[in-house]
């Protein structure tokens, strides 16, 4: 090979790489979309009302269970991106910790651009004796952390329900004593 076809495909190589880089530093953030049908297990009873267009999920509280909170996620965005974490948005709820999302059977889940996969949020239901009863909760959106092409995003994504519960009465709140609960 001679010396001017080397630096050739020298010159090309890097060009490609450089062009590469940039595709990577400069590609956009996933975005990610949920909607229904929902799926709710891990409490006795559950039921939807709507306020305007805000549906909230009411979910009897269960001291130290797990909610299972079902939904679709949708990958609106370019390239595949792999669910690597959740969190919660802002302050973290005093009744509803966020602990993970996964596939139904608790996998991990990838989203090719422009599908859909069912998926599974798990809610810790905890710390009755912190509130008065009847005082409640709500989860209206998580983060979602995710990897693609090597790199970390994190989406927020607005839940298709609002999540919510009520603090127990002192019968249903083991750890409750009389003096672990606000006045209410």
């Amino acid at each position: 090979m001679s010396r001017p076809v080397r630096i050739a495909l020298a010159l090309a190589t890097a060009v490609a790489l450089v062009l590469g880089a940039t595709a990577w530093a400069l590609a956009p953030a996933p975005v990610l979309r949920a909607g229904g049908p929902v799926s709710v297990t891990g409490t006795e009873a559950s039921g939807s009302f709507t306020m305007g267009s805000t549906t909230v999920r009411q979910v009897r509280y269960d001291d130290r269970g797990t909610l299972r909170y079902g939904f679709r996620l949708t990958n609106d965005g370019p390239g595949t991106a792999t669910v690597v974490g959740v969190r919660p948005v802002g302050p973290t709820a005093t009744l509803l910790r966020v602990r993970g999302l996964h596939g139904p059977g608790g996998g991990e889940v990838e989203l090719a651009p422009g599908t859909t996969r069912t998926v599974v949020l798990d809610v810790l239901m905890t710390d009755c004796e912190r509130l008065s009863a009847r005082a409640a909760s709500l989860v209206t959106a998580v983060d979602v952390e995710l990897s693609r092409w090597g790199r970390s995003h994190v989406a927020r994504v607005e839940l298709p329900e609002q999540l919510r519960t009520g603090s127990a009465r002192e019968m249903f709140c083991p750890r409750a004593t009389a003096d672990s609960r606000p006045p209410g």
